[in-house]
């Protein structure tokens, strides 16, 4: 993966944060596990945050070993090959809380690693 790769997958997760967090905003616990379709969307947003957490490459995850790089690809995996015994609970909680934290650490390493404005853009 080239280094551009690695800002273009950050920034892809920052707002995959932002749509779980717009998500969960839009609802409450009793609609999100009434609602199969709501529960698939949470599904589906925590899968592709952990398949972009899988593309970033070692050394970059290494470096910042303050996230559970590890934790939030396992449950894309967990997800991905159970797909019949999610715990929504895990789900909510990704939505609800992680999310936000998730975006908030990965805005921090942005700075650090990619100051300025993103690959292939001006300023």
């Amino acid at each position: 993966m080239s280094v551009r790769d690695a800002d273009l997958t950050l920034r892809q997760i920052v707002e995959l944060c932002d749509k779980a967090v717009e998500l969960r905003n839009s609802m409450t616990w009793e609609e999100f596990r009434g609602d199969w379709r709501k529960q698939m969307l949470g599904e589906r947003l925590v899968e592709i945050l952990g398949e972009a957490v899988k593309r970033l490459p070692n050394e970059l995850r290494d470096r910042h070993p303050q996230l559970p790089w590890d934790k939030i690809a396992g449950t894309r995996d967990y997800i991905a090959h159970g797909y019949d015994r999610v715990d929504y609970d895990v789900i909510w909680g990704v939505l609800d809380v992680e999310a936000a934290r998730l975006k908030a650490s990965v805005l921090a390493i942005l700075a650090k690693e990619f100051p300025g404005p993103p690959a292939g853009q001006a300023n």
